[in-house]
């Protein structure tokens, strides 16, 4: 049986620079050192701050194009016309590639602290697939749970692995994206997958929950359950989808992961 795993999902607003990437895997290292019993940490990280509307700004030089992609990409149904232009592998990729790119700065830095880290892109051996469109694709649980099987075999030996967030892959291998701030839904379905995984720690700069998220009347949600976390008005603090998927505790600290526990949030049932 294998032993301890947990998810840490790095937020774009956390990964704002350089050293934003020195300083999380110093943390990451850190983490491990203290948590001998993790047998594997899967890193999953979103662009680096802005790395998302920069890609869209380089798809088109029409600012009205991008405003109406923006909205696509969030959920809004788009003009016919605009989805076939854009519902493409070719505009996947080009959206998803700062979360490459993002995985591997991350997975360097970790190396500059003397942690080998292995790195699944949706370009290769990805352990969730997506099905449906390219942009604001589904889940595929069937697909993904073969996925996972060979992926986990592949990485057997690995004790971190960093998985770009945003997307999956889809049953020809193409990337597919979950629309945009997707990556904590990515992170929630490891849970799904890898029953070994115990633990789910998002890190936003946010640093926690609150009710009334955008309101001069905020509230921290201390200590809460799925249920009434789905009824409050939290914000854009974490990916509502989650509460859907999710299979074990999570947490959401500010950037230091060492505030783990300050935040419990009990699964939702199987």
């Amino acid at each position: 049986m294998p032993g301890e795993r947990v998810v840490i999902k790095l937020g774009g607003s956390v990964l704002d620079g350089e050293p934003a990437y020195e300083a999380a895997a110093g943390v990451l290292d850190d983490y491990l050192r203290r948590s001998p019993a993790i047998e594997r940490l899967y890193v999953v990280v979103s662009a680096r701050k802005g790395g998302t509307d920069r890609a869209i700004e380089a798809l088109s030089p029409d600012p009205g194009i991008r405003q109406r992609l923006r909205g696509y990409l969030a959920g809004e149904t788009p003009d016919p016309a605009d989805a076939a232009a854009w519902d493409s592998p070719r505009s996947a990729l080009a959206l998803l590639w700062p979360e490459i790119e993002s995985a591997f700065r991350l997975a360097e830095c970790l190396r500059r602290q003397g942690r080998r880290a292995d790195i699944a892109t949706q370009l290769g051996l990805y352990p969730i697939a997506a099905r449906g469109s390219y942009l604001r694709a589904d889940l595929d649980p069937a697909l993904s749970r073969r996925r996972f099987a060979r992926f986990d075999r592949a990485h057997r030996r690995s004790r971190i692995v960093v998985l770009p967030g945003f997307g999956a892959a889809n049953r020809g291998g193409e990337p597919a994206l979950f629309g945009r701030n997707a990556s904590d839904y990515v992170a929630a379905a490891l849970s799904m997958f890898d029953p070994a995984v115990g633990r789910v720690v998002f890190v936003k700069d946010a640093g926690a929950i609150y009710e009334s998220f955008e309101t001069a009347g905020r509230r921290r949600i201390a200590v809460t359950d799925a249920a009434r976390l789905r009824a409050a008005e939290f914000g854009r603090v974490l990916d509502r989808r989650v509460l859907e998927i999710i299979r074990c505790e999570f947490h959401v600290v500010g950037r230091d992961i060492r505030q783990v526990g300050t935040v419990v949030l009990p699964a939702p049932a199987a």
